[in-house]
């Protein structure tokens, strides 16, 4: 049962992180990308599953499972732990998966590296932001009462 409260955790707190994602870009770029409101948020979800967001949360999981075994063994501070954890991962795989998605024509060919560097520049703090909501939500919905 436990295991199952923090799977559904887990999935719920990547819809969070997802939304938290798209409304920090929504705020960053809503200058440039027009007028039409409901475009704008529909390019972004797009975006936040083609662009590495989303395959980052899903790849997550691996490391987040040694995330919550690491706090059994510590106890401390959760909302800080989890928070620190889920931002630093979401902007690590964030900016791995980012690099990996496929890009348009029209953007020049870069090294991993180079790609790794422009996604921390452009999506790194919703990137940070969504991942510490991610863990905040995360302890909150999981792991708080235990």
């Amino acid at each position: 049962m436990k295991n199952m409260q923090r799977t559904l955790g887990f999935l719920l707190c990547t819809c969070i992180a997802n939304l938290i994602y798209v409304a920090c870009l929504f705020i960053m770029s809503a200058a440039h990308l027009g007028t039409d409101i409901k475009f704008t948020v529909l390019f972004l979800l797009v975006f936040s599953v083609i662009g590495g967001f989303v395959p980052a949360l899903l790849l997550m999981s691996i490391p987040w499972v040694l995330t919550v075994w690491g706090y059994g063994k510590v106890r401390r501070w959760g909302a800080v732990y989890f928070s620190s954890v889920g931002a630093v991962l979401t902007l690590v795989l964030g900016c791995i998966t980012s690099s990996l998605s496929p890009k348009p024509l029209f953007i020049e060919d870069q090294t991993f590296i180079e790609g790794v560097m422009v996604a921390a520049q452009r999506q790194g703090i919703p990137m940070l932001t969504a991942g510490a909501v991610f863990g905040i939500a995360y302890w909150l919905i999981s792991e708080r009462k235990k």
